[in-house]
């Protein structure tokens, strides 16, 4: 019996876990995370302001972990998107099909990241908080499990995009993974201005400098990538 009750308040302490990161990615679908509160989080999850404590001990833990449950769906998301385009669906077919620089598979690869990143604003949110914010009041358990986490989901998923971009050098999807993510954070903070300054970039002398975070994801990827396809061809060619 005893077991029993433990399972119980194990399965129900994971349920509770769960929904406290449903909420904390609601609100921060709905507001900046600096004017989201602890108090807030646990008013909204109708639990005691200590209690939320007992499951994560500070605002950034709670939001890394938000972040954790994010990368993994976008990385599943990823996988599939990329499946259904190599089978001939979804948002286009045969992005295997050829490889090196007479390929389209780049800009096919980036069309599919793009599409799943532009649906899942939270997710691009957390990750541009990811280093300036929220790993920087955290232990270094905390630390290390997240970066063991995010280790494991670079590795998975480098071995999808290898498969997605014939012609990539051997080894080079966790580059490109990373690549991204240099790439999101920075597209995103331009693309989405304080209020003040989307007034002042909204006249029409300012277009140069405005960035539709979609399109201009989906070009720079699929750059970056035929140039790394084009280098290792010009560097088998030559040898």
């Amino acid at each position: 019996m005893a077991v029993k009750q433990r399972a119980r308040k194990d399965e129900d302490k994971a349920a509770r876990r769960r929904a406290i990161l449903t909420v904390a990615a609601k609100l921060l679908g709905r507001q900046q995370y600096h004017g989201i509160t602890m108090a807030e989080v646990a008013r909204r999850c109708n639990l005691a302001k200590g209690t939320l404590y007992l499951y994560f001990r500070s605002k950034e833990e709670l939001f890394l972990a938000t972040l954790e449950d994010e990368l993994a769906q976008w990385f599943d998301a990823l996988a599939g998107e990329l499946r259904r385009i190599q089978l001939g669906s979804g948002l286009g077919s045969g992005l295997g099909s050829g490889s090196g620089s007479g390929s389209d598979a780049p800009e096919r690869f980036a069309a599919a990241v793009t599409h799943t990143l532009v649906q899942r604003e939270t997710f691009v949110d957390l990750l541009s908080l990811l280093h300036t914010v929220l790993e920087q009041n955290i232990d270094t358990e905390s630390a290390l499990a997240f970066k063991q986490m995010l280790l494991r989901k670079v590795e998975e998923g480098a071995v999808v995009v290898e498969r997605a971009v014939p012609g990539l050098p051997e080894g080079s999807g966790a580059r490109v993974l990373l690549r991204l993510h240099a790439l999101l954070v920075g597209l995103r903070q331009m693309a989405d201005p304080a209020p003040v300054v989307a007034q002042v970039l909204a006249r029409p002398e300012m277009e140069p400098l405005r960035i539709d975070f979609g399109p201009e994801l989906s070009a720079t990827l699929a750059a970056m990538v035929r140039g790394m396809v084009e280098r290792e061809d010009q560097a088998r060619a030559a040898s």
